[in-house]
């Protein structure tokens, strides 16, 4: 499903200067968050415009959520590019929100890792979606570091590649997964990694990311990449380093509430 979003641009003697956009989507915990992007054109650099552009996309943000009564609170996003976007973005009172940290390793070398008594995996089958997507849901409710709303409809158009996820049982019931999925470039980047609640702090985690790693390199992998934020309560980061990964681009995420837009 794309994303909504509208545009805004700034011009110099009639003729466009720079452009942006506005995108939002709904968080986890409620958040209507609002991405704005935009560029000046490098001869027109220096001169104000891009302040001038970050400001009307704002006001845009704002006129959209105050039309939107529904809306959740409203949250100003950016991804600054270089230097000069991060200057503005810091004059403008953005601030890190959290960071991305993207991680990688071989899969060959992967360890066997007994499952916990009562536990089993299974080959993901049509009618265990709906309760693979629950497990998911389940896990991410509460998060405060970004994470999307993903309804039922929208998992069900993402699935593919299920021969390389790994999901574990206890009884009827999901104990943890790791969700994998196979790029253009070859590499395998786990979207998903999830234990339910009774079943934390036994080393699950752990666990299954082993089996990740062994059916990847049973594939052919040569590359398996995973994607998390370094604030993560659960301390994402030091378990995957602990799994083999190693850290490649740590991004931070800029923010500011709507009340100190203007």
């Amino acid at each position: 499903m794309d994303t909504p979003s509208m545009t805004a641009s700034v011009a110099v003697d009639g003729a466009v200067a720079g452009s942006g956009r506005v995108e939002w989507w709904d968080e986890a915990d409620g958040t209507r968050l609002y991405l704005l992007t935009g560029e000046i054109d490098p001869r027109w650099r220096r001169r104000g415009l891009g302040r001038i552009l970050l400001a009307r996309l704002e006001e845009q943000a704002a006129a959209h959520w105050r039309d939107h009564p529904g809306a959740g609170p409203p949250l100003f996003g950016t991804n600054p590019s270089d230097e000069a976007a991060l200057a503005l973005a810091h004059a403008a009172g953005y601030r890190v929100r959290f960071t991305l940290v993207d991680l990688a390793r071989d899969p060959a070398g992967a360890v066997e890792a007994p499952l916990p008594p009562g536990v089993a995996l299974r080959p993901v089958r049509g009618e265990h979606h709906p309760r693979i997507h629950a497990a998911i849901s389940a896990c991410f409710a509460e998060s405060r570091l970004g994470q999307e709303v993903q309804t039922y409809h929208e998992y069900r158009d993402g699935v593919r590649d299920t021969d390389l996820w790994v999901v574990a049982w206890a009884g009827d019931e999901i104990a943890g997964l790791v969700v994998n999925e196979r790029e253009p470039d070859g590499t395998v980047d786990s979207s998903w990694v999830a234990v339910l609640p009774p079943w934390r702090r036994r080393g699950l985690a752990s666990t299954l990311l082993q089996h990740s790693l062994r059916r990847l390199a049973g594939h052919g992998v040569r590359t398996a990449t995973i994607r998390t934020v370094q604030e993560n309560p659960h301390r994402t980061v030091a378990l995957y380093e602990r799994a083999g990964y190693r850290v490649t681009v740590r991004t931070p995420r800029y923010a500011k509430p709507l009340r100190q837009a203007g």
